[in-house]
This record gives C-alpha cells, structure tokens and sequence, in this order.
C-alpha cells in the first residue's frame, strides 16, 4: 500500500556531555529518546525525564534490533538505503490515486529499528537511517553488562 498516514518522527543526535544535577569527571554519551534522554555512565543508565530520573543496570537491558521500511515524506538521510517508491494516496491497483492533485511519490528507505526495554519499565524504539549500525552499539551495551557481572562476582573488568 502507499501512505496513507504518515507518522511524524524527529531527528537526533548522539551527544557527549553531562546532564543538569549530576556532577561528573568525564563526558557522558546521551541519546535523546522522546520524551527522555538516556545517560551512558559506565555503571549504569540514567533515565531523565521530565521530572523524574529512573536507573537502568547494563544487565537488565533487553536489545532487539530488526529492519524497518519507512516511506519518507521528508529529506532521505545520505546514509540511508532507498529500496522502493510508493504514492503518498494509492488506489486499489497499488497505483497512484488520481483524486488527489499533488498525490506525491515517495521513497521508501530501509532504516534499522532497536528497541531497548528493561523489567523496570524501560521501552524505546530508536530508528537508524544505516542498517546494522545497531550491531557495535548492542555489543558494547552487552560488554558493559559482562563487565559489571564480572566486577560483583569479584573479577576483573571486562
């Protein structure tokens, strides 16, 4: 089908920083992520929210990652992967439908979707314009995790 309906997303960017209360003696990675921002200490991730912070340990973050076909209606990112075209309003033949005057075509680009959730309640959805880009990113979450197994059972870090 075309689309018919389409869904308003906002694009980020990963930062280095500290966030607003938290004294720190390196730069934290963040990720923005809807109404929150996730905090990369090397201990843990912090969850801000409006107001309220939540804590995440490395080894209660479940990772899925799986392709994702979005139909774009606004600039393609130049990493990502066009992999088809369809019509903003399409008619029953999969073609465009001629009732609208400026019924667009659109790309339909290839992105990489990587759901993060945890028992205690964490649940993002982030979407990558390069697949498999979520590959390194999910092995250092599962390194940070080992790592930390690693130190409470009295070992070295990872």
């Amino acid at each position: 089908g075309g689309a018919s309906s389409l869904v308003s997303r906002k694009s980020i960017a990963l930062a280095l920083g500290e966030p607003s209360f938290v004294k720190t003696n390196i730069e934290v990675p963040s990720i923005p992520a809807g109404r929150s921002v996730l905090w990369f200490f090397p201990d843990r991730i912090l969850v801000f929210q409006a107001n309220a912070v939540g804590a995440v340990r490395y080894e209660d973050v479940h990772v899925e990652r799986k392709p994702s076909r979005f139909a774009e209606d606004g600039n393609v990112p130049a990493d990502a992967k066009v992999v088809d075209r369809t019509w903003q309003y399409v008619n029953k033949g999969g073609g465009p439908d001629r009732r609208f005057k400026n019924n667009r075509q659109l790309p339909i680009a290839l992105y990489e979707e990587i759901r993060l959730t945890s028992d205690a309640g964490l649940n993002e959805l982030l979407q990558i314009s390069k697949v498999d880009g979520g590959a390194a990113f999910e092995v250092a979450l599962k390194e940070m995790a080992a790592g930390h197994a690693a130190v409470r059972a009295g070992g070295d870090a990872v």
